[in-house]
């Protein structure tokens, strides 16, 4: 039906074709079933626990270039020196808006490995996220994460098992080439769940929640040149917001058990 169709709400949407078909295979995948509350609540924490170092960075010099020289490991050259300009003038509110949330969970989980010793005063998330990483070590594991939150990569990784995979975000191409750009990008299961997580929802409900919200990002994105790849992030949180405002509701009811 013509009203089953999803196309661009802007007409300059010039990356919209690279993304769409991966975005939106990726977003029904039935993976929601086996994920637990507490997984749930961890992928906010490790988001949460990344935003409290880059904004105890600002203050903190020596934290700011460990916090850098992470995150440059996932940024170009240029970018990475944008955000040690950004966070040393304190621009902390538009680093958060800016920053994609793979970046935020990745910062965690690399500075938590890196410097355990130094977490003690960066925030209520980051203890939060100490004190759950000793009672469940499993459910809190990357491997476990990037089961329950990572895409498929069969152009990337050359299979479909869900993973979060570490690398600097990809240019899109042309052909069959332009698959990289959507595999490299894995924030939206890890946002959508955040959400989730923030308005006290079940996991099974993102078997309802991250299709309807993935369409919705794509809908929105807008592009102004052909390698705008944060029109993705804008787009995502557009569609954040119109869930905030209570424009996207869950059923009543999900079975617990598969369907």
């Amino acid at each position: 039906m013509e009203q089953d169709f999803i196309s661009p709400s802007s007409v300059q949407a010039l990356i919209w074709k690279e993304v769409t078909p991966e975005l939106l295979a990726s977003a029904v995948l039935p993976r929601w079933w086996d994920v637990s509350p507490l997984e749930l609540h961890a992928a906010t924490l490790y988001q949460r626990t990344g935003e409290e170092l880059l904004t105890a960075s600002v203050k903190n010099e020596e934290l700011r270039n460990k916090v850098v020289a992470i995150l440059g490991s996932r940024m170009l050259p240029q970018r990475s020196r944008q955000l040690q300009r950004d966070l040393a003038a304190g621009h902390i509110t538009e680093i958060l808006s800016q920053t994609m949330p793979a970046d935020v969970f990745y910062l965690a989980l690399e500075f938590r490995e890196k410097y355990p010793d130094q977490l003690a005063e960066v925030g209520s998330a980051t203890q939060e996220l100490q004190e759950l990483s000793r009672q469940h070590p499993d459910q809190v594991s990357m491997k476990r994460l990037s089961h329950d939150f990572g895409i498929p990569h069969p152009a990337l990784a050359q299979n479909y098992a869900p993973e979060l995979l570490n690398f600097l975000p990809m240019p899109p191409f042309a052909g069959e080439a332009n698959r990289f750009l959507a595999e490299s990008w894995d924030s939206p299961n890890l946002y959508w769940a955040r959400l989730a997580d923030e308005r006290g929802y079940s996991p099974v409900m993102l078997n309802h929640l991250v299709p309807e919200l993935t369409r919705m990002m794509v809908e929105r994105i807008f592009a102004t040149e052909f390698e705008d790849w944060p029109a993705l992030l804008r787009a995502m949180h557009e569609a954040a917001d119109e869930f905030r405002a209570g424009k996207v509701q869950p059923p009543e009811t999900i079975s617990a058990g598969r369907p």
